[in-house]
């Protein structure tokens, strides 16, 4: 498996180096590339009405982007020391616009990792993470805001039926396959009215426990009713897919998914 980390904070970097970190210990010998998608230009002087940027500006510029860069190559070095299992990760920093540099590297990979966006991020990280998910349409994992003891143990599945979510579930299959036990969340307009998923047949002859777990859609607060309910449930990553169904419009880069991500929450796998 090639995977794509993208490094571009170093507040951040720890976290999502750690969550790299269980991922290999369940994926035989990965390929690891570890990216700085690094700024090639001023974003402060993108526009003819915004100026040009003086040599202290210049100057101020690249001696920032130069401390980001070291910073997070050492966090790497430090992190690459710290494991026998990661001697095979290899860094690599790019110049350019982020989004144009994570959108290809990610369409080159199997996963891509990187961290949750926050509201008041620079853009070029808000660049990086729709470059993937938008651009790319990657297989991205995005890891939270602090370090877990354990990844996929006790995944959670956001089910709701859709081409988008059973590919991502046929790309985890290797995760599912080794857990301990499995939770489906199902959120439905009235109760039973969605039939239980193949997959949870497919896991119980696998002898994998997988237990159901169903609520009613209320108008508002999807994405903290599955926040909520995986987190109760003691799982440690959330599956999620793109949805079509009218109360799960925008499911995914809409008002579900900045419900989720507004929290302190599990690692989340997706695919848009």
């Amino acid at each position: 498996m090639h995977i794509l980390v993208i490094l571009d904070r170093p507040e951040t970097a720890p976290f999502i180096l750690a969550t790299v970190r269980l991922l290999s210990e369940k994926v035989p010998d990965p390929a690891i590339r570890v990216l700085h998608p690094r700024l090639a230009a001023d974003p402060r002087f993108q526009s003819p009405d915004e100026g040009m940027p003086s040599a202290d500006d210049r100057e101020r510029f690249e001696h920032d982007e130069t401390d980001r860069s070291v910073a997070l190559h050492g966090i790497f070095e430090e992190w690459l020391a710290s494991s026998q299992l990661m001697k095979s990760a290899e860094w690599c920093e790019m110049s350019g616009v982020p989004r144009t540099i994570a959108a290809e590297q990610a369409g080159q990979a199997d996963l891509t990792i990187l961290g949750r966006p926050l509201a008041d991020d620079p853009d070029y990280v808000r660049q990086a993470f729709d470059g993937v998910l938008y651009d790319a349409r990657a297989t991205v994992l995005i890891t939270p805001l602090q370090c877990r003891q354990t990844l996929a143990t006790h995944p959670v599945i956001a089910w709701h039926p859709s081409s988008s979510l059973e590919q991502l579930i046929a790309e985890a299959r290797f995760l599912l396959e080794q857990a301990s036990q499995i939770t489906v969340i199902i959120g439905e307009e009235r109760e039973n009215e969605e039939k239980i998923p193949d997959i949870v047949q497919e896991l119980h002859s696998a002898n994998i426990p997988v237990f159901v777990d169903r609520f009613i859609i209320l108008p508002a607060g999807v994405g903290e009713e599955i926040r909520k309910r995986a987190l109760s449930a003691g799982g440690d990553l959330l599956i999620m897919g793109a949805y079509t169904h009218s109360h799960f419009l925008e499911w995914l880069f809409g008002g579900a998914t900045r419900d989720i991500l507004a929290h302190d929450t599990l690692p989340i796998l997706t695919h848009h």
